[in-house]
């Protein structure tokens, strides 16, 4: 910030002029402070110390702004009904846990890029991964990208600092005998046909538990992710769109699966006809056994068990998912086709996570045009 002395009175008093920092929807403010009688030199001394406290934020003379809590619970409270549960909630904890705790006191105005990277370095020390730093990063940023556009701030400080960047893993390889052994310790259970259909579709768990048979064309042998089941602690089992706009999507059924459904709905019909169960039909392929929504947190800790008991344990069913694109990339299906049944934004994506299951890729072709130029 820059100021200028000037004296006034009998006595050469010395002030000290300097304008504050504006918001476009504000008037420029002139500050005047009275230093003292004093010589030019201490004068000017005194100056740098008031400017430096000002761009610090000790100063009292300072522009009222609030702080870095009071911002963000009050963000966080406008923006929850435009966020996905799962996202508020993820978000609220990283306020709470993450931010408050190391600048909430910080006036808003005054966050530099030193108290940023001191929320990185916290959160490091608390034991939290590089993707989660990230994620904390990427919601500041985007808080104070609301705070530009309702003009409480001039620029988003969040942009200079140094983003966290974690080390991309890709998924570890999948063999056909793993799935095959998963598929075969299913059989006879309600995991079944929900582990069968994963295996060769690649749906997600809550596409899988928000498929409904209304979106089943078993004439055609294809389905349609409409919608996704979620579960949270604060709002319980909900129906939502899918994951991104990509997400809705249509996906071709193999014969074997057509005919595996088929046997699944002629099961779950005489279920519902005799009358064991007050059936709640709300047209789920995948349900409880009286129709109700199946919990995915219930549905993930069954399918544990499942595969802890074939000497898989930690599989997830996510990693179901894994496989098929592991597996469909491996037998050397494009990857284009392979992104859009994953349900991915774009084939880039579909790349930088499976790159190794692909990495015969090219060869015959290179193999070609070696033989035609190394080989007499």
């Amino acid at each position: 910030m820059e100021g200028y002395l000037y004296q006034r009175g009998k006595v050469k008093t010395w002030y000290l002029r300097y304008g504050e920092p504006t918001l476009p929807d504000r008037k420029r403010r002139t500050r005047n402070v009275r230093i003292g009688c004093m010589s030019k030199s201490k004068a000017e001394a005194r100056k740098r110390e008031i400017l430096r406290e000002y761009d610090e934020g000790t100063s009292q003379e300072r522009v009222a702004s609030p702080c870095v809590a009071q911002f963000l619970s009050s963000w966080l409270e406008v923006r929850r009904h435009n966020l996905a549960p799962t996202t508020f909630i993820r978000y609220k904890r990283m306020v709470e846990h993450d931010v408050i705790p190391v600048i909430g006191t910080v006036q808003l105005l005054k966050v530099q890029i030193e108290h940023i990277e001191r929320v990185h370095a916290v959160a490091r020390k608390r034991g939290l991964s590089e993707r989660s730093c990230l994620h904390i990063h990427r919601m500041l940023h985007t808080a104070f990208k609301d705070a530009i556009r309702k003009k409480k701030l001039l620029h988003n400080v969040v942009s200079l600092a140094e983003a966290p960047t974690p080390v991309e893993r890709e998924p570890v390889p999948i063999s056909r005998d793993r799935v095959r052994l998963l598929i075969a310790a299913a059989r006879g259970s309600r995991l079944e046909v929900p582990v069968a259909v994963s295996s060769v579709t690649g749906l997600r768990r809550g596409e899988m538990l928000g498929l409904k048979w209304r979106n089943i064309d078993l004439d055609k042998g294809s389905l349609f992710v409409a919608e996704s089941l979620e579960q949270t602690r604060e709002y319980g089992l909900r129906f939502k769109c899918p994951k991104s706009k990509s997400s809705r999507r249509f996906v071709p059924l193999s014969p074997e699966c057509v005919e595996l459904l088929r046997s699944h709905k002629v099961e779950q019909d005489a279920a519902k006809d005799s009358g064991a169960y007050c059936y709640d039909d709300q047209d789920l392929v995948f349900s409880n056994p009286d129709g109700s929504p199946w919990p995915p947190d219930t549905f993930t800790a069954q399918f544990g068990k499942l595969a802890t008991l074939v000497g898989l344990k930690g599989f997830r069913f996510h990693d179901m998912r894994h496989a098929f694109a592991s597996l469909t990339l491996a037998d050397g299906k494009p990857i284009k086709e392979v992104s859009v049944l994953m349900g991915h934004s774009s084939a880039n994506v579909t790349l930088s996570v499976y790159a190794r299951s692909i990495e015969g890729m090219g060869r015959e072709v290179v193999n070609d045009l070696s033989r035609s130029l190394l080989t007499g």
